[in-house]
């Protein structure tokens, strides 16, 4: 199902998604992190909904259906995982992207040598855009019962446990 301009619908806030609508059509700029391992997962969302498609690290794919809408997608490797950037009119299929990729790979993650006191710092470059479009529209909008499920499923250290209650509390 293809959306019109008129349509108005609540997404989930990761992976963060901007509304571009043009043309007669109601286009959503979204970008993802997955990692690795999720790539398959991301395959079989797209094949699912669009038919297959391939997804070529550094290359911009594109995928069509009659009944389904257009997506446009690329990937590239970059903070430890794979950034996924993608325009599309399918509410279907930002619904189930939605339901498959609810949460980024975590700071520690993407950053490995980061301090988590460098978390609450001003922020510049690609730390700036990775915890602006990928950390912030999952963090700020996580309850404290899903924050604490993330930081123990995460295995966040005291740390940065610390560090994020800091963030939550609204003191970075």
């Amino acid at each position: 199902m293809t959306m019109s301009p008129q349509v108005t619908t609540s997404f989930a806030t990761y992976p963060r998604k901007v509304f571009i609508g043009e043309q007669d059509a109601a286009n959503h700029y979204c970008v993802l992190m997955i990692t690795e391992e999720e790539l398959d997962q991301l395959h079989e969302l797209i094949a699912e909904q669009f038919g297959q498609t391939t997804i070529e690290l550094g290359q911009t794919a594109h995928a069509v259906s009659v009944d389904e809408g257009a997506l446009k997608l690329s990937a590239r490797r970059e903070f430890n995982g794979l950034i996924i950037e993608l325009v599309t009119n399918s509410k279907t299929f930002l619904e189930r992207l939605d339901a498959s990729f609810k949460a980024p790979p975590s700071p520690w993650f993407a950053f490995p040598d980061m301090q988590p006191i460098e978390a609450i710092m001003n922020k510049q470059g690609s730390l700036e855009y990775w915890w602006d479009w990928i950390w912030n529209p999952f963090w700020e909008h996580a309850s404290a019962e899903t924050r604490a499920d993330y930081l123990s499923a995460h295995k966040a250290s005291d740390e940065w446990i610390e560090c994020l209650a800091g963030q939550a509390n609204g003191s970075d």
